[in-house]
């Protein structure tokens, strides 16, 4: 037996040395500080830690109650307060578009997220010139701040982009990728997207859409240079390292999304943050959602827009529709609420998930945030929206283009269309029947999606960052991209050939006219 014994231990030793030289060390930055861009990513962050890699996460909003002797977190949360001092209510109201919000504060905003990455102690120590500490694969959130993809340069790693919303227009056009300004999957027009647009809204789009790509490049990315050689010394051009990343994850539910050509690096995923098992609802909320004999309707604008700075007369047109419907409404409100009818429970900080999936549940009334989309699938529950900014635009309007809900703006909507479309919703099946088919289309995978993301991560390590599935597009010109100096070639032959052929029958009808003038003289001389 003893030998036997002595063999077993042997065998589970070389598996456990294979195990560990199998594990990869892996940095992940995802610098935006609102909850939505960080829940995606933790049941990835969580089996990657369980597959024994090493995972340093960098974040505002640490994972609680998990620890692991091969997990770290470093809490970037100071980047809070830059976001906290943006009322994203009043920019709705004031009529502010997601390419003014890029114009006139994206930019210094995205600075001041990467600042916060770069100046955080436990990130100094990381990268430090003397810090020998190594890297294989570096994952960073793929939007404005490409300061942060010289991490993947100075620890001499692969990078891989991850997005919570989508995949933005200059960053698409930067990897080579096709931009069709009014294609309906470009959610930066938000309104002004959908099928057979006008020529004037496509006019529109195209103008916009170009401008904010070519402002991004112009500003963004020469501030976003000096901000990573501020810190890490001389260093490529950081558009060139945005180039040279290997493969995009992308959050984007495809059945949600109309089809168009995607980069071949780009793999996109679904609804990871969704709780299997949620946690039960507080006791009070729990009996005021059982006793709803008509049903519920849930209210939340989200985490980054506050019900409490919605304007006093649209609280009180929500309220009054309200107290006149027979549902009990759930309503994530930050403040206490004046006037509050007796069927509807407030609360700061409401636990979503649990309270869509509850039975009672009829109507979710939201922002249009992709997570909340997510979630709402999820709990086949109809929705209204109020989109307030970037994206949501564009997620209510396919939720209602597919027929799961109505969309409306919030400093329009008048109290009697709000009351007819809750009306609406709730008791025409056809919303709920749809959103079931959708349910079912989201969830029918051949895989495990997660696991497929921790495949592609160990593919790039062992490929070394997988260059072969990076478009050549990326580093060619943009007239060249498109072919305009050929077309424009092809246009100005064209022309040429036109107006000669043109010219040459322009003179054979005037030596024709001549001549035939010139008979007539003769005749007339000669009678």
């Amino acid at each position: 037996m003893k030998p036997n014994i002595v063999v077993l231990l042997f065998v589970v030793c070389v598996l456990c040395v294979t195990k560990y030289s199998e594990s990869a060390r892996i940095l992940a930055v995802i610098p935006t500080p609102s909850y939505s861009h960080q829940i995606p990513y933790r049941p990835l962050w969580r089996n990657l830690v369980k597959r024994g890699h090493d995972l340093v996460l960098v974040t505002p909003n640490p994972i609680e109650n998990f620890t692991a002797p091969n997990f770290k977190q470093i809490d970037v949360s100071k980047s809070y307060t830059v976001l906290r001092a943006i009322d994203f209510v009043q920019l709705r109201f004031s009529g502010a578009t997601w390419m003014d919000f890029v114009h006139d504060q994206l930019l210094d905003i995205s600075n001041e997220f990467a600042e916060t990455i770069f100046n955080n102690t436990e990130m100094k120590k990381l990268y430090t010139p003397n810090s020998n500490v190594k890297f294989d694969v570096v994952l960073v959130e793929f939007l404005f701040m490409p300061s942060i993809y010289a991490f993947a340069h100075r620890f001499n790693a692969p990078l891989i982009g991850l997005s919570s919303l989508g995949l933005t227009a200059v960053n698409e056009y930067i990897l080579g990728g096709l931009v069709l300004p009014s294609h309906e999957y470009r959610w930066e027009m938000e309104a002004n997207t959908g099928s057979n647009l006008p020529f004037l809204k496509r006019l529109k789009n195209f103008v916009s859409m170009w401008s904010s790509i070519y402002i991004i490049e112009r500003d963004l990315f020469p501030q976003q240079q000096q901000i990573a050689e501020k810190y890490l010394g001389p260093l490529p051009s950081v558009l060139d390292l945005t180039k040279n990343i290997s493969i995009l994850f992308v959050n984007e539910p495809d059945v949600l999304t109309p089809a168009s050509p995607k980069l071949m690096n780009m793999l996109t995923f679904t609804s990871f943050h969704i709780d299997k098992n949620p946690k039960p609802l507080p006791k009070d909320l729990q009996k005021f959602m059982d006793s709803a004999k008509d049903g519920v309707i849930y209210f939340s604008l989200g985490s980054n827009a506050r019900s409490s700075d919605l304007p006093i007369e649209v609280q009180r047109m929500f309220c009054e529709v309200f107290a006149k419907l027979p549902y009990k409404v759930v309503w994530k409100y930050e403040k206490e609420l004046p006037g509050k009818p007796d069927n509807v429970y407030i609360g700061k900080w409401l636990p979503q998930q649990t309270i869509l999936v509850h039975p009672n549940v009829k109507l979710f009334i939201y922002q249009g945030g992709l997570q909340s989309t997510e979630e709402t699938i999820h709990a086949a529950v109809p929705i209204i929206g109020f989109p307030i900014l970037a994206d949501q635009d564009y997620q209510i309007g396919r939720m209602e283009a597919l027929g799961l809900g109505k969309r409306f703006d919030l400093p329009t909507v008048t109290k009697e269309e709000f009351e007819s479309a809750i009306r609406e919703v709730i008791i025409n099946k056809e919303y709920k029947e749809r959103m079931l088919y959708t349910r079912s289309v989201l969830k029918d995978t051949p895989y495990d999606l997660v696991d497929n993301l921790i495949w592609w991560i160990e593919y790039v390590i062992r490929t070394k960052g997988a260059p072969h599935l990076r478009s050549n597009l990326a580093w060619q010109p943009w007239y060249q991209r498109y072919d305009m100096d050929i077309v424009v070639f092809l246009t100005i032959v064209a022309f040429l050939i036109v107006s000669n052929v043109f010219n040459l029958i322009a003179k054979l009808i005037v030596y024709v006219y001549n001549r035939s003038k010139e008979s007539t003289v003769v005749k007339q001389k000669t009678s």
